[in-house]
């Protein structure tokens, strides 16, 4: 008989019907029916050509073939039971790597600072940072979260909740503090490289300020900050990221919001690691969700 006939679910059957001796209490432990035990059993004996248990007034004993088989058989439910068993511990356990995928300063001048504390709280996790702007597949495993400043592309393995939203405002160095909207133009900017020329941040200054003069142009924002820093010129920049630097914002509102998305595997409640990460990262949304927006502390108040 070709391996594929036999139905492996019945490999249990039988070994709870070798330990219980009797269809009613193997029908107790699987939780079926009698009947349903004496129609499996008659079946698997079928499909094996074999007659493995004979009816005594004892109960049900194993032939000379059923007791070879049974010696072979429980090896195998047993690992599979530990298999299972280990599977669900892994699955319940708070440890093991968890990759989150996000832009460079979410990790150096936010999430960085927050790490320790989290750490403490669970010493065998591993977090494992990737700075990368790109999308990596959840379906391939690339990562296993994501922070994001704009909605994803659909995808079927794919989880999406928008956790906040970054504000942007127009930075200078101190001594620029008393610029007006008006002098703006006619002061020297920097911007990104054209390669990023689709982002909000771009369009923004292009649309407000197409004659605008580039003095530096980057595509790492660090760069444009410590610019900026330096006097080099205005700049649009988080404003979370720009205030903890000790730049003057210029606009008293943030003149652009980016949403900020968390990305998981839809899956991620199944594995306890995921699901412990994913809810620190919502609780730091909630946490610094004024910052983030970059609302002035007398609007908030």
């Amino acid at each position: 008989m070709p391996a594929q006939e036999f139905d492996w679910n019945d490999l249990k059957l039988l070994t709870t019907l070798h330990q219980a001796g009797s269809l009613s209490a193997t029908a107790q432990q699987l939780q079926v029916d009698v009947s349903t035990i004496s129609r499996r059993l008659a079946a698997a004996e079928q499909r094996l050509h074999s007659t493995l248990f004979i009816r005594t007034p004892k109960g049900y004993q194993a032939t000379e073939l059923g007791l070879a088989f049974m010696q072979q058989a429980q090896p195998i439910t047993q690992q599979v039971q530990q298999l299972l068993e280990s599977t669900q511990q892994q699955a319940q356990a708070v440890q093991g790597t968890v990759r989150i995928t996000a832009v460079d300063f979410i990790f150096s001048s936010w999430l960085g600072r927050e790490l320790a504390a989290f750490q403490q709280q669970h010493p065998q996790l591993c977090l494992e940072l990737i700075n990368a702007d790109r999308d990596l597949s959840f379906s391939h495993s690339e990562t296993d979260l994501a922070i994001r400043f704009a909605r994803p592309q659909q995808d079927a393995a794919l989880f999406m909740r928008k956790v906040g939203e970054l504000g942007l405002a127009v930075y200078a160095a101190p001594q620029f503090a008393d610029l007006t909207p008006q002098q703006w133009a006619e002061q020297p900017w920097l911007s990104y490289t054209q390669a990023l020329a689709h982002v909000p941040e771009m369009r923004w200054l292009a649309q407000h300020y197409p004659k605008a003069s580039i003095c530096l142009k980057s595509c790492h924002l660090p760069t444009l900050l410590q610019a900026c820093q330096q006097g080099l010129g205005l700049a649009l920049l988080p404003c979370m990221l720009a205030e903890q630097a000790g730049l003057k914002r210029l606009s008293p509102m943030p003149v652009l919001q980016r949403e900020i998305w968390l990305l998981s595997h839809r899956q991620i409640g199944q594995i306890q690691r995921f699901e412990t990460v994913y809810r620190w990262l919502l609780q730091l949304f909630t946490d610094y969700a004024e910052q983030l927006r970059g609302t002035p502390p007398s609007v908030v108040d």
